[in-house]
């Protein structure tokens, strides 16, 4: 038996087997469904979704299957991903806006890659330690954008209540809740993906977050999802999942 073997530790596992979560994990995988997750934290069947970097429709077509019934509003600044979304918005009778969100209104510049998700408001780091190999080889095709607040785009769509934010913008959710101050007093819960490698430079995206989140009322709910890098062996991104404070889901029954 090597020194990277032993008899009490797991495949994929920091410290030894201890307690039964591995039990609990495997009931929590049975029990689970997109559906389940969200109505612990809504009162509504019919939720006004927030897509912040909607890239071409994905979240559209995924909310729409859990909330038939929801009112979806997506914002992507690349025009190349719109012309996609847009068709997608159409198909579902839901709004797009080409617009890029952050801090202030001011005229932006995004940087387009070769693979159409990981492009953003921050270049990516062609010295990246943690790349698997495609840093070396971004576009960072600099585009200009139209960029203005969360908050102005609320109050330019009539938005007064938001029952799920979610957020994933490549290195930029700093800037975005910085102008979400208003519209995260009357939102519910947020889904924000977090980077924590250096792909788009040096970054302190999860201090940022959480410090503004929590100012803002909420509470860390869930850690929904994360990608692992089989290079460095670290976590390059979370996904996690906050609760506003005074949110109360409704009393629904039990199956």
């Amino acid at each position: 038996m090597s020194q990277d073997e032993t008899s009490d530790t797991q495949p994929g596992m920091h410290s030894p087997i201890c307690g039964t979560s591995d039990l609990r994990n495997q009931a929590h995988a049975q029990a689970y469904s997109p559906r389940r997750f969200f109505d612990q934290l809504l009162k509504t069947d019919a939720p006004v979704v927030l897509d912040v970097g909607a890239h071409r429709g994905e979240s559209i077509r995924h909310f729409k299957s859990i909330y038939p019934d929801c009112q979806m509003y997506s914002f992507e600044p690349d025009p190349q991903n719109f012309a996609e979304l847009e068709k997608v918005a159409a198909q579902f009778g839901t709004t797009a806006m080409c617009v890029a969100l952050g801090e202030k209104e001011e005229v932006g510049h995004y940087y387009r890659q070769s693979i159409s998700h990981l492009g953003g408001l921050l270049p990516i780091n062609a010295d990246s330690t943690d790349s698997l190999g495609y840093a070396r080889q971004a576009t960072n095709e600099e585009i200009v954008v139209s960029k203005t607040t969360l908050d102005n785009a609320c109050v330019l769509l009539g938005i007064a209540q938001v029952h799920i934010l979610k957020i994933d913008v490549q290195g930029f959710e700093r800037q975005v809740l910085e102008g979400a101050t208003a519209i995260l007093q009357h939102t519910d819960c947020a889904v924000i993906e977090i980077g924590l490698y250096d792909f788009y430079g040096k970054t302190n995206s999860f201090v940022d977050v959480v410090n503004l989140m929590q100012a803002a009322g909420f509470s860390l709910w869930d850690i929904a999802k994360l990608s692992k890098n089989p290079k460095s062996l670290r976590t390059d991104w979370i996904e996690v999942v906050y609760r506003k404070d005074s949110a109360q889901p409704r009393d629904r029954p039990q199956p």
